[in-house]
């Protein structure tokens, strides 16, 4: 047996033996106080927690008036033995981060301090083809890079085996792009891939001088009173409502990924990194697209979506624009950006055929689970064009 394979099987075996989930689901019984809340958000939400066998979920709507709903069901385990998920909790919001990390570089970009037509080389001269690759590409997804960051096998092994492990994103990006074939210009079309928003990330911390937590923190989480939104782990405190999550993206799973766990924080970065509620990201959504986070002239912008039909990862995505999704949900349209991977999953989109923010998230991240998908449908259809009849 030759050493490589030695090392595969040993690398296996020790993934297997170490970090084997032994999470079994048991059936949830709501909480009778928030269940005899006559609130169809909450009937929604526990009818799924057992229908999807989900651990705990969380939920929001805001209205064009200003109404908030929220909802909260389950626990933070699959055994349903801890405390109920309340409105309050954290729950990781994975690649819903780029819409934000997006709407800081377009920030920077009103400020003059950098243009969408910006080449990468002012930044990162030495990475492959870098003169020909700009913002706007990074942004779009169109750059001619490949997704690499969570392909790599030494990377997965060494976050899986330590959950302290802090990666340092500057060192992982010259280690995933040193020897990347970048796909000419005139052959380019949209790729979705996490190494776009890492070199978004450390360039918004060149340009703006800071890191990218606080950036986002001033820019942002404080102004439009975001308390529970976190750029993890980069706060000497986590917050006591960050709750834990479960994820089977990764073989052998399922994995827990506990609130101190700075491996998968560290390495996703500003690909995908954040933690919220759905209260949180319901004020997000209704202040980015009625012109409170950019100029409305920078939100058309972003808003210029190229295709993105059939790209492999999530086919509901229709287009992109710049750190924006336009989603297709049962002929639905909508716009935001969907998260998933290392404990949570997070569906954040504004409805504009009702001028409506909803949210939905869980804290189990698993390949092609369709809760998420299916509850933001059974909002818009039982809550959303419902009120919206009874206010004619």
């Amino acid at each position: 047996m030759n050493s490589n394979k030695s090392m595969t099987i040993l690398s296996v075996v020790i993934i297997s033996t170490i970090l084997v989930g032994c999470a079994s689901y048991k059936p949830y019984k709501p909480n009778d106080l928030m269940s005899n809340d006559n609130n169809q958000l909450q009937k929604i939400l526990d009818s799924a927690i057992n229908e999807y066998k989900l651990p705990g979920l969380q939920a929001g709507i805001l209205f064009p008036d200003g109404k908030m709903m929220l909802a909260s069901s389950g626990t933070e385990d699959f055994e349903h033995q801890r405390s109920y998920i309340t409105n309050q909790n954290i729950f990781r919001i994975g690649s819903t981060t780029k819409m934000f990390v997006a709407a800081l570089i377009s920030r920077l970009m009103e400020e003059g301090q950098l243009s969408y037509d910006d080449t990468i080389d002012k930044w990162f001269p030495d990475l492959p083809s870098a003169n020909s690759i700009t913002i706007k590409e990074l942004l779009n997804h169109n750059s001619g890079i490949g997704e690499n960051l969570f392909t790599n096998p030494m990377i997965l092994i060494k976050s899986v085996l330590s959950d302290k492990k802090q990666w340092d994103a500057q060192i992982v990006v010259n280690n995933i792009m040193k020897n990347m074939k970048v796909t000419p210009i005139d052959q380019r079309s949209f790729v979705y891939a996490n190494n776009n928003y890492l070199l978004l990330g450390l360039i918004a911390e060149k340009v703006g001088k800071d890191k990218i937590a606080n950036q986002l923190e001033n820019e942002f989480f404080k102004p439009l009173k975001m308390k529970n939104t976190y750029f993890l782990p980069y706060y000497k405190q986590l917050p006591d409502e960050l709750i834990s999550g479960y994820d089977e993206y990764l073989p052998f799973g399922p994995h827990v990924i506990k609130p101190s766990n700075i491996s998968w924080s560290t390495l996703t970065y500003s690909a995908g990194s954040m933690a919220s509620t759905s209260e949180d990201l319901v004020i997000w959504l209704d202040a980015f697209f009625h012109y409170k986070v950019l100029k409305r002239e920078t939100l058309q912008m972003s808003r210029i979506y190229i295709n993105a039909r059939e790209n492999g990862r999530d086919n509901n995505i229709v287009g992109y624009g710049l750190g924006l999704a336009q989603y297709e949900l049962n002929g639905y349209k909508m716009e935001g950006h969907p998260g998933g991977g290392f404990g949570g999953e997070c569906f954040p989109f504004y409805f504009p055929e009702k001028d409506v923010s909803i949210v939905v998230s869980y804290n189990w991240s698993k390949k092609d689970n369709p809760a998420g998908k299916i509850l933001i449908t059974r909002i818009i259809e039982q809550i959303v064009n419902n009120t919206n009849q009874q206010s004619k």
